[in-house]
């Protein structure tokens, strides 16, 4: 009994040096207000250097998937935000299934959306959110073609999930 006993507390000693190590690897952005933070890991999330219309810019390692975080100087009303997604993708065509509803992420209540479209006969789908909170709107927002999106659900949560309030 007592050599499981030490058994399972040499085990439980390296599965947290394990997670330690795991957890080290997470870079961090700062928002350029230095109001919010998005950790993330970079074995699955690289970071653009050259953005122009976004804060940040993000894509996958198989550079399928696309992320984008932005700060805004204002705030986007809950009557406004369907007409603000319409409006960012109108060049590019109408999106369709747009469907916004109110998500938690790490005690932040977001205006998470999804919606699809069809540019050049591929279609594409978009997820992401709205937040209203210090300084204004942020928002970040993930795209790919529809293939991608399902398989790569896990790493799009796991960024939102590394997004937190610098307090």
């Amino acid at each position: 009994m007592s050599k499981n006993l030490l058994f399972l507390f040499l085990l439980s000693g390296f599965i947290s040096i394990g997670q330690t190590k795991k957890n080290s690897k997470l870079e961090t952005y700062t928002s350029r207000k230095e109001i919010y933070q998005i950790k993330y890991n970079p074995d699955h999330w690289i970071k653009n250097t050259d953005s122009i219309d976004w804060d940040a810019q993000f894509h996958d390692k198989y550079n399928l998937v696309n992320a984008y975080f932005i700060e805004y100087d204002y705030f986007i009303t809950d009557k406004n935000l369907k007409s603000t997604i319409q409006d960012e993708y109108k060049e590019f065509g109408k999106i369709k299934n747009l469907k916004i509803y109110k998500k938690k992420i790490n005690d932040i209540t977001v205006n998470y959306f999804e919606c699809e479209l069809d540019y050049n006969d591929i279609l594409y789908k978009y997820q992401g959110f709205i937040y209203n909170g210090k300084g204004g709107s942020i928002q970040m927002q993930y795209g790919a073609q529809a293939e991608a999106i399902e398989p790569n659900q896990g790493i799009i949560d796991e960024l939102n999930n590394g997004i937190s309030i610098i307090q």
